[in-house]
């Protein structure tokens, strides 16, 4: 049967592949001699060149790339040495077009400079290395790597929906194999780097840049302070602080030596107007300080350790830093050592990373400035600066509530949840679950070190101080100041109205109260006290660490049924199923006796039994190595130089990996710190695939995926054992009964748990 016309023999191949070349070639040559003098007609001359190289690139590799071998589609009739002729003449032909481009590279180092000049943000085009990947069709295999273990499925998600949105084509996604692969190892970090994009330079790569050093003038930063009334208690309290801090950081010096300096933005958005809570205001009269506390101590050991500080608390500053073209003179947008920024965030419309460089490294922001920008941006906006967020966020954010999808499946409701951020990003006052990352306080320290040689003298041995600053928190509490009174003089920095003690319903009249007290006199009112009351509420403050360091004991009301966002108001809309078993989980775990004691204020013979106890005993001051202010610049320094959420996991080192199988229904955190180990949810995708299961004696009948938190686990029963299919549920307090957990743990340093002994 006769051959239809249309059918390709490989002459006629080879002779179209001659033509398209060679007209290809003519094209490029005309248009790199063809120049002109203004600078749109250059940029048009780039873009024009570049879609007709793209444009004719593609074309040939898709040809290639859906045809055995990488060769075009053969005849049914194949004649003699075609495969051998074709291969030849792609040889041939793909070697003249790299050529070629590496003339037209050299020639636009020439062209048009002026206009690269212009968008330093855009990082140089690297036609050869786009190019280098298409050319290997063999190389856009989904890679088997099980450290990214759920790569494969989000290559299906962008076969079905990478024109969903037009910030896919803009980072070069054009339908094939090879472009997602480059998107999801390079942009967004699901798939594992690409051996033949080894040379690739990506828009996000990292410059050399100048090195930190320890800043001890504390001059700017107290002006940048002194700019509005909300700042004024941060001011003073870093103010009075700073000789404690100018000691730690040259205690460390040595440790913070060869430290890339990073651009650091801090919003404090419950600062902001907006909020309309008054927290800087209402800090003198009564307000809630801890909030204050943790912030002002991470404005200064940012600015000690010699990064560029930037601070906003305002939704128009947020706004204008996070699209920064124009004019950053703004009263309530306050910057140290300016520079250019240049991100554009009108070149990053979508849901995608950002592209160019990012207004800052990293960004210091709360709940609330998160619900600023989004109010403002939009969860799109949000998505486009997610890796540079670390969230202050005081009682933290579970995984169950921070997948959006996953949280509303589950009837996970939260005003605070829903960020779709690792959970590593939110930074909590105390390290409450493993989960989130620990950022903590600094504790005042007022006793120099002859007072804490002469502590007992010092204290009287007959005076309690009760925490509770405002009237509604000693509700209830006759009975046991009665108990108190007994053996202690009470006193009591209690809000007050006016000068009417009457004014005050829940304070009994034998008490001695202050008023809100300077923070001087408040921490000589310390030196003298020795017994420190709770009353069950706030919870998990700081005042409880600030006494035990100036040698008090702490007398800790203990919960008989434990408190938590099922049975407790305050807790109600809280991101988190975490349970409190005192009025201070913290200090009860990892300080107790002598310091501490946990009792239940209800149980009158309990009291009197921990009162008779406190009252014959002599404590000495104490205070955890991570609540010191060299701790604490320890801890922020490592995060900063070594978090990156932007990129595949990197930190913790895999060398403090310690894998252990839990108990049915045990969740990670407990298996871990029943061994004296903690969680570390890092290390989750190291252990997310069968061969690291078997690797570490784990046997499995079986595999499946499963979107839980209690994911990666074994089913003791069946001896099933599920892989964890959404990473951003990857969780240290999951658990179910029915399952064990297979659990990362790892070691840390002794008073600094955020920290493993091969982590600095």
């Amino acid at each position: 049967m006769q051959r239809p016309w249309l059918k390709l023999t490989s002459r006629r191949i080879g002779m179209l592949l001659v033509l398209l070349g060679f007209v290809w070639g003519c094209t490029l040559i005309h248009l790199t001699l063809t120049r002109t003098d203004q600078s749109d007609g250059g940029e048009a001359l780039r873009k024009k060149i570049l879609t007709m190289s793209r444009e004719y690139v593609k074309e040939v590799a898709k040809r290639a790339e859906s045809s055995p071998d990488g060769l075009l589609e053969a005849p049914d009739e194949p004649a003699a040495g075609y495969g051998f002729d074709m291969k030849k003449g792609f040889a041939v032909l793909l070697d003249d077009m790299l050529k070629r481009l590496d003339k037209l590279e050299a020639r636009f180092n020439k062209l048009d400079s002026h206009s690269v000049n212009e968008d330093k943000e855009d990082a140089p085009v690297s036609i050869k290395s786009n190019l280098e990947g298409v050319v290997h069709p063999e190389s856009c295999e989904i890679p088997n790597a099980p450290e990214f273990p759920h790569c494969g499925g989000k290559m299906e998600w962008m076969k079905g929906f990478w024109t969903s949105d037009p910030c896919y084509a803009d980072y070069g996604v054009d339908g094939s194999t090879c472009s997602f692969l480059v998107y999801l190892s390079e942009i967004e970090s699901w798939c594992p780097p690409l051996p033949w994009r080894k040379n690739f330079t990506s828009t996000a790569s990292e410059e050399p840049g100048e090195m930190a050093s320890l800043q001890e003038d504390s001059d700017p930063l107290l002006r940048m302070l002194s700019s509005d009334k909300s700042l004024l208690w941060i001011k003073m309290r870093v103010e009075r602080m700073w000789p404690q801090w100018v000691e730690a950081a040259n205690s460390l010096a040595s440790s913070l030596a060869n430290r890339k300096k990073k651009r650091i933005l801090i919003h404090l958005g419950l600062l902001s107007k907006e909020a309309e809570w008054h927290f800087g205001e209402k800090a003198f009269d009564g307000g809630p300080l801890g909030e204050l506390v943790q912030w002002s101590d991470i404005i200064a050991s940012v600015y000690i350790l010699g990064h560029d500080l930037d601070l906003s608390f305002t939704k128009e500053s947020l706004k204008r830093w996070l699209n920064p073209r124009g004019s950053r003179t703004h009263a309530g947008e306050i910057h140290h050592k300016p520079g250019k920024l240049e991100f554009d965030s009108q070149k990053n419309k979508g849901g995608c990373p950002i592209k160019g460089k990012p207004p800052a490294d990293i960004i210091y922001i709360d709940i609330l400035g998160l619900a600023q920008i989004k109010k403002t941006l939009g969860m799109a906006g949000i998505q486009h600066y997610a890796c540079y967020f670390r969230v202050v966020d005081s009682f933290g954010t579970e995984p169950e509530f921070n997948f959006r999808p996953y949280a509303k499946q589950r009837s996970r409701k939260s005003p605070w949840g829903g960020w779709n951020f690792n959970p590593l990003q939110f930074f909590t006052m105390f390290p409450h679950s493993p989960d989130n990352s620990f950022m903590g306080f600094v504790v005042e320290q007022h006793l120099n070190k002859t007072e804490i040689q002469d502590i007992q003298k010092i204290k009287r041995e007959h005076q309690a101080l009760v925490y509770g600053k405002n009237d509604y928190m000693w509700a209830g509490s006759g009975n046991l100041m009665n108990n108190i009174r007994k053996h202690f003089q009470i006193h009591a920095t209690v809000a007050k109205n006016n000068d009417d003690q009457q004014q005050l319903e829940n304070v009994p009249s034998f008490i001695n109260n202050h008023g809100v007290l300077p923070s001087e006199q408040l921490y000589d009112l310390l030196k003298r006290t020795k017994l420190f009351v709770g009353l069950g509420f706030p919870y998990e403050g700081p005042a409880p660490l600030e006494a035990i360091a100036s040698g008090c004991v702490f007398l800790n009301p203990k919960f008989v049924q434990p408190k938590s966002r099922l049975n407790t108001k305050f807790f109600e809309g809280k991101p988190t199923f975490r349970q409190l078993t005192s009025q201070h989980p913290y200090v009860e775990v990892f300080v107790g006796k002598p310091h501490v004691y946990t009792v239940d204020i209800d149980d009158a013979e309990s009291v009197e039994a921990a009162l008779t106890e406190i009252k014959n005993s002599k404590v000495d001051p104490y205070l955890p190595y991570e609540f010191t202010a060299e701790g604490m610049l320890q801890r922020v320094s490592t995060y900063i130089q070594k978090h990156d959420f932007c990129s595949p996991h990197t930190w913790p080192p895999e060398s403090a990996l310690q894998v252990r199988l839990s108990g049915n229904g045990q969740s990670c955190k407990q298996a871990c710190q029943d061994q004296g180990l903690i969680c570390e949810p890092s290390y989750f995708p190291l252990l997310n695939n069968k061969d690291a299961m078997e690797k570490n004696g784990i046997k499995c009948n079986s595999m499946d995926d499963m979107m839980e938190i209690y994911a990666p686990s074994k089913n003791d029963g069946t001896g099933a054992c599920s892989v964890q299919s959404e990473r951003l549920l990857y969780s240290c307090v999951g658990q179910d009964p029915d399952y064990q957990r297979i659990c990362p743990c790892r070691d840390f340093i002794h008073g600094q748990v955020a920290l493993c002994h091969d982590c600095l």
